[in-house]
């Protein structure tokens, strides 16, 4: 068994895949062994849709093609792609976003920033791919490792500059961005979450931490020097420059104000940036931005010293930010008139933290929430997600509570498990909050659109199961 094998032993092959469903004449294929299927119980299939060769970790012996055993289908995946593509990331700005919460803002925003007047970056994420030429809805937040250098190939191919992806635990650890080089890596914060992969919290924190350590002066790190747990790994890469809004950092926002949707702050780089055109001296700069949350400030000081990094000056960066009007579905403003809905994909304590920090902020009458509970995601995450919420509640004047489980819009990966329904009722109940519960998600919206009276603020909470919700209350209103 080898992960070092030599080209010239291996058979030439015309793509790559881990999927028999997608396996074409010519093809690799790679058995993979996941969460719920082995890749292994389909070799026979890649076989007979004319696949050139086959890797395994397993043992196993055919006349009709060569299968070679190795260490790591995974790792040797992830390998093999990159060399496929041309080792797109080494062509490209690639800039990795990790952190249990803030993924898909921060590169949303680095993404429109490098974006603003010409085209020039690309995108992987949660939401969206956007390759330069063709935009597509996002499955993974961090795609497997041949459909990641696929993208990066493609971006190369469209003369695109840089490359932003969300760089999710999932996709550290099962080796999907294996072979890949970054350029800039980013911290955002961590907090409880994917307890469906980890076996424990120390397990998440080190996968983390393997991601944003850096020897390579050239490459960038930014780190969240607010958030305990990042702050803890110390200097963990030779470029590595911490940002917050306390205490002795390079990088920090003051003279914060807030009104509403409306934040103002002034940006401080506190010392020199090695930048890509030059050194970037130290410097300071009011910025206005439309985005609401103290989160949204952390994410702003990433966004910022990326473009200066990249050579954008302040007074372009300032015209962004007071112009952009947010990231889909998150504390994203859909309707603004007599009464006010906002939309976050909260998911975990972290998240739903950050939202109710800023709805606290915020000038209402009454206060509507529509929150999905998170379908097999284990009762862990649901019972922890339930007293965040039952912490908060009691803080919030005039709130009415929808609970739902949306069948009818959630698709079937995300059905809510009634043991997961049961904890999350429970920890409501033992801490005295008043709600509703609903099974579907529809009568729960009109049931805040009925109550609610000029002045008054409603506000959807969740993941997957809450993102036609947005679509589906306007068609109420």
């Amino acid at each position: 068994m080898t992960n070092g094998i030599q080209h010239g032993k291996i058979p030439t092959f015309r793509g790559i895949t881990c999927d028999s469903r997608k396996v074409k004449p010519g093809y690799a294929f790679f058995a993979i062994t996941g969460f719920k299927e082995d890749g292994n119980e389909y070799i026979a299939e890649a076989i007979d849709k004319g696949a050139s060769v086959i890797f395994t970790e397993k043992s196993i012996e055919s006349s009709k093609i060569p299968i070679i055993q190795i260490d790591d289908s995974r790792k040797m995946m992830g390998k093999l792609a990159a060399e496929f593509y041309g080792l797109p990331a080494e062509k490209i700005n690639l800039i990795g976003v990790t952190g249990t919460n803030g993924k898909t803002t921060t590169t949303h925003l680095i993404y429109d920033l490098l974006n603003y007047k010409e085209k020039q970056c690309g995108l992987i994420g949660t939401v969206k791919v956007d390759t330069g030429n063709n935009i597509k809805a996002g499955n993974l937040t961090t795609p497997q490792s041949n459909l990641l250098q696929k993208y990066l190939r493609k971006m190369v191919d469209n003369n695109l500059k840089y490359a932003c992806m969300e760089v999710s635990s999932h996709g550290i650890k099962l080796k999907r961005i294996e072979a890949t080089t970054f350029k800039v890596k980013i911290g955002t914060n961590i907090t409880t979450d994917h307890f469906d992969l980890h076996s424990d919290f120390n397990d998440y924190i080190n996968v983390k931490k393997k991601f944003l350590r850096e020897n390579n002066s050239n490459v960038l790190v930014l780190i969240n020097n607010d958030d305990q747990q990042l702050r803890s790994f110390g200097i963990i890469a030779e470029n590595q420059l911490n940002y917050g809004l306390k205490g002795d950092v390079s990088i920090k926002a003051e003279n914060i104000s807030q009104k509403n949707i409306t934040t103002n702050f002034v940006y401080k780089l506190n010392k020199s940036l090695y930048g890509k055109k030059g050194v970037i001296p130290s410097c300071s700069f009011p910025v206005k931005m439309l985005l609401p949350g103290k989160h949204n400030i952390y994410n702003a000081l990433i966004v910022i010293t990326i473009g200066l990094y990249y050579g954008l000056t302040p007074a372009f960066i300032q015209s962004f930010f007071s112009k952009y009007q947010g990231v889909w579905r998150r504390l994203q403003v859909i309707y603004d008139r007599d009464f006010i809905i906002i939309d976050d994909c909260a998911h975990n304590p972290g998240s739903y933290e950050a939202v109710f920090k800023t709805i606290i902020n915020i000038d209402y009458n009454n206060l509507h929430i529509i929150n999905s509970l998170r379908g097999n995601r284990t009762i862990k995450i649901n019972t922890a997600n339930a007293e965040k919420i039952s912490y908060w509640l009691p803080q919030l004047k005039n709130y009415n509570l929808y609970t739902s489980n949306c069948n009818e819009v959630v698709k079937e990966n995300d059905k809510v498990k009634k043991e997961e329904e049961k904890a999350f009722l429970q920890v409501l109940k033992d801490n005295k909050i008043k709600f509703t519960h609903f099974k579907q998600l529809k009568p729960a919206l009109k049931t805040a659109l009925e109550k609610k009276i000029k002045g008054d603020l409603i506000l959807l909470l969740g993941p997957h199961a809450m993102d036609q919700a947005g679509n589906i209350i306007k068609d109420l209103l």
